[in-house]
């Protein structure tokens, strides 16, 4: 790990913060390829901070945060984060094997090309391990080759191709999995 980064297992008390870098690193990766309103909807949906921290209390997810060293004294500024889903579905591309989620996997674009994400999936590969889950799979938007690529340098294999909705748009993904 970089010594200027740090990575941590976020905690709910950590929901307000998630929003924002989930809202920003959302919008900076995806924020040109819907309209405006169906952006709106989706991410009061999916980055509420009430509901981040009713999922970490559940158990439902993790959230792993890189922190990159921020100003002159050092404090941390959230770089990218991970959410793994632990209590989720096996896709039928792994014929009922138990699997561990990559919900999400965001860095700011100013931390992109650090390394962490590159420890955001090495912790999420670990996981899947501590966690006797043979497999992750994860969806990646067809078109966003860097992010396809990533995913590929880290072990992932085009399973299948799948539909994802941001609010009422249809986008073209890849199912991805990785069987460790």
């Amino acid at each position: 790990m970089s010594p200027d980064l740090n990575l941590r297992l976020a905690a709910s008390s950590d929901a307000p913060m998630l929003s924002v870098l989930m809202t920003e690193t959302f919008l900076a990766a995806y924020g040109h390829v819907a309209p405006k309103d169906s952006l709106q909807r989706h991410i009061a949906r999916s980055y509420d901070a009430r509901r981040i921290a009713d999922r970490i209390d559940s158990g439902d997810i993790e959230i792993w945060l890189v922190e990159a060293r921020g100003d002159a004294n050092g404090a941390p500024r959230d770089a990218g984060y991970l959410q793994l889903g632990l209590n989720v579905p096996s896709p039928a591309a792994l014929n009922g094997r138990a699997a561990l989620e990559v919900q999400r996997c965001y860095m700011r674009p100013a931390y992109i090309g650090s390394g962490g994400a590159h420890q955001l999936m090495t912790r999420a590969q670990q996981r899947a391990r501590e966690l006797c889950a043979p497999a992750l799979h994860l969806s990646v938007y067809q078109l966003a080759p860097r992010a396809v690529n990533f995913y590929q340098r880290h072990g992932f294999r085009q399973s299948a191709a799948i539909k994802y909705y941001i609010d009422d748009v249809e986008f073209d993904d890849w199912l991805m999995v990785w069987e460790g």
